[in-house]
């Protein structure tokens, strides 16, 4: 897309206002007035506040200096001179009766960025049209944009007196004042509302809510409480309550209640499905399961719960039953990507390869595109049509050029994992001659020329890599791990792990290669204790691998092949843990 670059770009879509107030005005100073065509009567939002203006007539009558600010003001606009076309509105808009005026003058003050005029013009277009919800909901913005929260306070009480809904008006209350960068000030103005509104449950829920945005646990679950106490039977305060409870660290308590509210309200599936995600958050499989076929009973269409269930059977190991209910939200058009991309993985999990990767293909977008791209790219590998999957790739290159280095790295890592490492070398070697400093392209190049035992190549990319961003973790850590694991530059490579610790010192991968360079430099003790760190951390083959390695030229021959046996069950062809097994416990 190119954008314009013209200064003023919205006066086009906009300038059929001024048009239409310019019909209504007596221009050049004459007295006649042109009558605009007929307009339907506007279905009022809600009823006049005291002191409300009466309705406007269809037309309304503009001086001819309103007429000349007016038109100074738009032909400014479109020469880009923002601070003539701002004041020329703001002065008709002080003048005129017509809250279109007004409205015009927001517009453009808020354009230009200039919010302290655009709320005095929203102002006016309040005291013009006091019932019109969108001058108000202008005025909110911008008040809140400034910083008045008193008055947000004012405009959001009236929208709420004056709405149908006040559930869904509280719930714009929150999503408006969560934006305010003061959360302890937007806590201090919702509670000025539930002092107005003291036995409005909705009212405490908001104030709830933005509680738990600005940390004030206390004042949310009291708010809760409240709340649930003026509708003990609502679900959704319930869940809420729930959850504040979690962020206390009161998962125990929080599931307590849901498990008494489902048994309340056996047949509501929005208590269900919150029983559902806690005691998954609580690792009980089993019981989540439970909860979400519950659900899926109650109602054959609840698509949260048939995609939750059905990911769960994929975790268990269920994969007909994981693919039958992922069939079902296709059937539904809900989360129809990701469905795809589950299918995917559930019949290559049962050895239906084809399906697997036609399933795969159809993943066009979300969360899971990359990863479908690259599985489908590992499965036409394994089929042995390498032909294919290049031109697959290539294909999707051409159709999304803003992605070729993601497709690239994608096809990479397929060859990678195939353990196809020249062909995943010439790859990157081409694509770095489009996008030379692309740094993802040049650490996985760096990595495929040391499988190729090309440290030259992969120190070269690797500096570059640190040229252009000095502090690149991942650089630093696998330049240092190189140096360290292939060479005897052992002190140089301490000075790289090191700066990468200094940044990121609770990365196991980072731990494990300060344990490796330790260890390589004679120190079995600092070895030992940076290794024991990153397997408690993460029990990653390698990192036992070398752990394994470590314990057992200190003599403490039990206590690695416990570590080995241990990584070989996750990762049996693990080859840096085989060849480690294989070289020191034959």
């Amino acid at each position: 897309m190119i954008f314009s670059n013209r200064p003023y770009v919205r006066i086009l879509p906009v300038l059929a206002i001024s048009v239409m107030l310019l019909s209504c005005a007596a221009i050049g100073g004459h007295e006649q007035v042109a009558t605009p065509a007929p307009q339907p009567p506007a279905t009022p939002v809600a009823a006049p506040a005291a002191g409300t203006p009466a309705p406007l007539e269809p037309a309304q009558r503009l001086s001819g200096d309103m007429v000349y600010d007016i038109l100074l003001g738009e032909i400014a606009g479109q020469r880009g001179d923002m601070d003539v076309a701002v004041s020329r509105y703001l002065q008709a808009a002080s003048e005129a009766q017509d809250p279109r005026v007004a409205e015009r003058a927001v517009q453009i003050a808020s354009f230009a960025k200039q919010y302290d005029l655009a709320i005095g013009a929203a102002r006016r277009w309040v005291a013009l049209d006091g019932a019109n919800m969108e001058a108000r909901k202008a005025l909110t913005a911008l008040a809140l944009q400034q910083g008045d929260l008193d008055e947000v306070v004012t405009q959001m009480d009236y929208m709420l007196v004056n709405s149908d809904d006040p559930e869904e008006s509280f719930h714009m209350v929150t999503a408006v004042l969560a934006r305010h960068e003061d959360k302890s000030a937007a806590v201090a103005a919702v509670q000025k509302l539930v002092d107005r509104h003291p036995d409005n449950p909705h009212a405490w829920t908001s104030l709830s809510r933005l509680a738990v945005v600005a940390e004030q646990p206390e004042v949310a679950l009291d708010a809760v409480n409240r709340a649930l106490a003026l509708q003990p039977d609502s679900a959704d305060i319930i869940i809420l309550k729930a959850q504040v409870m979690v962020r206390q660290s009161q998962k125990a308590e929080a599931t307590a209640l849901l498990d008494d509210a489902v048994r309340q309200q056996p047949k509501n599936t929005d208590l269900l499905f919150a029983h559902g995600r806690m005691l998954l958050d609580s690792e009980d499989l089993q019981g989540a399961k439970q909860q979400f076929r519950r659900i899926v009973k109650i109602d054959p269409t609840h698509a949260d719960a048939l995609y939750s269930l059905a990911l769960l059977e994929l975790e268990t190991g269920a994969f007909q039953a994981g693919e039958k209910h992922l069939v079902q939200l296709l059937e539904l058009k809900q989360h129809v990507q990701n469905a795809y991309y589950y299918l995917g993985y559930a019949t290559a999990e049962q050895g239906k390869a084809q399906q697997a990767l036609d399933w795969y293909l159809k993943v066009e977008s979300g969360d899971y595109w990359s990863q479908a791209q690259l599985r489908a790219a590992g499965l036409m590998v394994k089929q042995g049509d390498f032909v294919r999957m290049q031109e697959h790739m290539r294909t999707l290159r051409q159709k999304n050029p803003q992605l070729a280095s993601q497709l690239y790295l994608i096809e990479g890592q397929a060859l990678t994992e195939a353990d196809l490492h020249m062909q995943a070398y010439q790859l990157y070697e081409a694509a770095l001659e489009t996008s030379p400093d692309d740094l993802d392209l040049l650490y996985s190049y760096s990595l495929a020329a040391e499988k190729l035992d090309r440290l030259d190549v992969a120190e070269t990319n690797l500096r570059r890599i640190l040229e252009i961003d000095p502090d690149n973790v991942r650089a630093l850590n696998a330049f240092g791990y190189t140096l360290a694991d292939r060479t005897d530059r052992h002190e140089e490579a301490l000075q790289y792990i090191s700066r990468a610790y200094e940044k990121e010192p609770d990365d196991p991968a980072i731990i494990d290669s300060m344990g490796w360079v330790h260890f390589r430099m004679g120190d079995l003790d600092k070895a030992r204790e940076y290794l024991q760190k990153a397997w408690d951390m993460s029990s990653d083959s390698e990192i036992g691998a070398h752990l394994g390695e470590v314990l057992w030229m200190r003599g403490e021959y039990a206590a690695a092949k416990e570590v080995w046996n241990t990584s070989r069950k996750a990762a049996p062809d693990n080859p840096v843990l085989l060849e480690v097994i294989n070289r020191l416990n034959p």
